[in-house]
């Protein structure tokens, strides 16, 4: 019998939503997702040796939960968030995302940090969001399946250099480390460093 491999891809939403929309011009729906996996799975197996077999253990989505609440602008107007197109089609990618096969969808928050100048419109002001708790959700569950031994490698779809350290910790468990950029040029050498393959 030929040896099989458990893979595990971690998306962080963010860098994924961004690059998406940079390469298709819109963003994703639920029927992108699969053919988004069989191609990453396609490019792990061209590194593998011939007769061994790379399965998909799970894939794990971590964004934040889209924003809601509604909040006064300086000139006393108040925006409800919940009704801006963005909060709804966040909401529903979310909730497809929640029942899709082989998939833990991980969520963090955005906390509303005021108002701040939109640099393309001057005149316009824009909400300044942060989100939290989304990386320490990546890195601890990259630490958690390696340590575990849950898989035998591991797909990271992200371009923060945050991820370094378990990464590294990932790599001394054993586990092959592949960073997909999904066509970024510009990777951070530390990324290139501590991943064993990069995806083109």
């Amino acid at each position: 019998m030929s040896p099989m491999y458990k893979v595990a891809i971690l998306i962080d939403g963010g860098y994924f939503l961004q690059r998406f929309k940079s390469l298709n011009g819109k963003p994703p729906r639920i029927n992108n997702m699969q053919p988004f996996w069989d191609d990453i799975m396609q490019k792990v197996q061209s590194t593998s040796a011939i007769g061994c077999s790379d399965i998909l253990f799970r894939a794990f989505y971590y964004d934040c939960r889209p924003y809601g609440d509604s909040k006064p602008k300086p000139d006393g107007k108040i925006v409800d968030f919940s009704k801006h197109p963005q909060f709804k089609a966040a909401t529903a990618f979310q909730n497809d995302l929640r029942t899709f096969p082989q998939m833990a969808l991980r969520l963090g928050d955005l906390s509303f940090n005021g108002w701040k100048v939109d640099q393309k419109n001057p005149l316009n002001l824009k909400p300044d969001f942060k989100q939290k708790a989304v990386d320490m959700k990546i890195g601890l569950d990259l630490a958690w399946l390696s340590g575990k031994k849950t898989i035998d490698k591991l797909v990271l779809v992200a371009g923060d250099s945050d991820f370094v350290s378990p990464m590294k910790f990932a790599r001394k468990e054993g586990i092959l480390i592949y960073l997909y950029p999904m066509g970024q040029i510009q990777i951070k050498v530390i990324l290139r460093e501590h991943a064993d393959f990069v995806l083109a």
